[in-house]
């Protein structure tokens, strides 16, 4: 017997029994328990350095920036699609299949593989920018900002010179920094609980 005043985990027939709006509001805050859990595990993935096993990191790394995109919000989202394009030469190779088409809250992932700097910030929501691609960082962040697009890169200190989030690998995990300020410029919003999971927030 549950003592006077114990409190107990709400069970099926007490939903039935709640208003529609308050059952809703339940899903909607089970659900986004379960993205954080996600996003928390992403940043637990063993990945191993380039020298020893690149696919077991960019397979992490490519399961980061999903979960990233599922905290985030994109100002020029499209047609119900979140396009994830991969700016210069690509280090997932085949790893990014198993995102085609993963929801999105309401929308789905596409990838794609623009020619350009200026391709790239004009049809997707997030870019990632590979380290052939180094000598344009700068302006690639600067463009980011105008054009509303949610910026990634694995190079050293891309976050500092305004890429919006920088992955890296700390202890054979994921770890990553965000540039606040470029994500404001850009008017992207990023969950709060994602953020304390950052490394270092600019």
């Amino acid at each position: 017997m549950d003592a006077p005043g114990a409190s107990r985990p709400a069970t099926p027939s007490d939903m039935r029994l709640r208003p529609a709006s308050m059952h809703a509001a339940w899903l909607a805050a089970s659900a986004q328990r379960r993205r954080c859990c996600a996003l928390a595990l992403a940043l637990l993935l063993p990945a191993a350095t380039r020298a020893q096993a690149p696919a077991a990191e960019y397979a992490a790394k490519a399961a980061f920036i999903y979960n990233i995109a599922l905290f985030s919000t994109f100002p020029n989202a499209q047609s119900g699609l979140v396009r994830l394009c991969i700016l210069g030469r690509d280090p997932f190779g085949k790893l990014l299949a198993g995102l085609e088409g993963k929801p999105l809250g309401e929308a789905k992932m596409t990838i794609a593989y623009p020619h350009s700097g200026r391709d790239a910030l004009k049809q997707c929501q997030i870019v990632f920018i590979s380290a052939s691609e180094s000598d344009t960082v700068a302006l690639l962040a600067q463009s980011a900002r105008q054009e509303g697009v949610l910026t990634v890169s694995d190079a050293k200190g891309a976050a500092r010179s305004g890429i919006m989030v920088e992955l890296d690998v700390e202890d054979k995990r994921i770890a990553f920094e965000f540039n606040a300020e470029a994500a404001r410029a850009a008017n992207i919003a990023l969950s709060s609980k994602v953020l304390r999971l950052a490394r270092m927030v600019y």
